[in-house]
């Protein structure tokens, strides 16, 4: 049944594509539900075209979604360009660099999974880059961004009133995946506002952010969402200042009063779930970092895409780094992006991952700051800052 699914899907894109070319004043709303699809979690809207479903990595299959679809579609639909694609040379450096390191991997068709998910990735990415020639749809996109986020903090609000979680992780699998994400969408419309777009929508996706945030319960999110806060304040200010930006001072720091309280009290449930600290305290995240360190150390090449849990396992890291014996434990992934792409892919895939990332970083925070009195530079400061909190996270 899946495969006619699937086969039904893609004869149905290039007739999207088409209609797209014909109709495109229907063509913003697509964009938006591009912005809005990746926050839904209540329905299930891929599947693996090869399975791997008790695979111990991260990525269990070749997996297509209806996002890949839509923007399949969207990608055809929009006319070619002479412009060249952004980043290209970095994202195919990355993007070799995790196809090669399956040479080294135990299960080589598992470790060429993420590759596979990488490509996704890039095919939204071309399809919103091709797309963005159009002035309507990065509006459209940051409308549908918007909506997940207030649908985030719906579900954030009824997890911990409702259903008395400590932490609370939204749709997505985990509280700090949720607070990476939120910082994509507040900041840049916090920029927004402080540059002056009008309406309810960039204060109500800083309301809801806010929110998110606090009921994380994370240190990690709440104390990098105040840093961004303060770096997309500081540099709109040095832009240019200005009574509206006063204002945005004023009410932000009642907004922060309101919801100290809540912080603090979210953390004291949380530390008082977790128990009393000692000094010599088990600190997993370290005992991961000791695995991808011995792992690199061994294996400066990697280990494989998609192997660390495989490989920290199977050939005794854990035991050697002093991970806990239970089964989440050892069934983790080092919580550190740069950690887990050096032990993987070895130093090509962690140089040509830094590569990409600030690549990206630079060119938003330069063409933020060169082409000032525009809504899209600030645009890109706010993105900028995005970016920097999570690559910091």
């Amino acid at each position: 049944m899946k495969w006619v699914l699937l086969i039904i899907a893609l004869a149905l894109t290039f007739p999207l594509a088409e209609w797209l070319r014909r109709n495109p004043s229907h063509t913003p709303k697509l964009w938006m539900l591009v912005g809005f699809l990746p926050f839904q979690g209540f329905f299930h809207l891929y599947m693996a075209i090869d399975s791997w479903a008790g695979w111990p990595g991260y990525v269990k299959g070749a997996e297509f979604s209806l996002l890949d679809i839509i923007a399949l579609a969207l990608y055809l639909s929009v006319p070619s360009t002479r412009d060249p694609l952004p980043f290209r040379l970095p994202m195919a450096l990355y993007f070799l660099a995790t196809v090669l390191s399956a040479l080294q991997a135990n299960e080589p068709e598992a470790a060429l999974f993420y590759p596979w998910q990488l490509a996704r990735m890039f095919l939204v990415y071309a399809a919103v880059a091709r797309g963005c020639a159009d002035p309507r749809v990065a509006p459209a996109l940051l409308k549908g961004m918007a909506l997940g986020i207030l649908l985030e903090a719906a579900v954030v609000v009824w997890q911990r009133f409702g259903l008395d979680m400590l932490q609370t992780p939204g749709t997505f699998v985990h509280q700090n995946l949720l607070g990476l994400i939120s910082h994509l969408v507040v900041f840049p419309f916090f920029a927004l506002l402080m540059a002056g777009r009008r309406g309810w929508l960039p204060p109500a996706v800083l309301l809801a952010g806010a929110v998110i945030q606090v009921l994380t319960t994370s240190r990690g999110t709440i104390g990098l969402a105040g840093f961004g806060y303060a770096a997309v304040f500081t540099l709109s200010a040095m832009r240019q200042w200005t009574s509206r930006k006063a204002l945005v001072l004023v009410i932000g720091a009642a907004i922060v009063a309101v919801l100290t309280p809540l912080a603090m009290s979210s953390f004291e449930h949380r530390f008082a779930a977790e128990g009393p600290s000692t000094g010599g305290e088990y600190d997993e995240r370290e005992a991961y970092k000791r695995v991808a360190a011995m792992m690199l150390s061994d294996h400066p090449l990697g280990i494989g895409a998609n192997h660390y849990s495989a490989v920290s396992n199977g050939a005794r890291y854990n035991d050697r780094a002093g991970v806990a014996q239970t089964d989440s434990s050892r069934a983790g992934n080092v919580h550190n992006i740069y950690w887990l792409t050096a032990a993987e892919t070895g130093y090509p895939g962690l140089i040509t991952l830094v590569f990409l990332l600030g690549s990206t970083l630079i060119v938003a925070f330069r063409c933020g700051w060169r082409y000032r009195g525009e809504e899209r530079a600030d645009l890109l400061l706010g993105l900028g800052v995005a970016l920097l909190t999570v690559y910091i996270h």
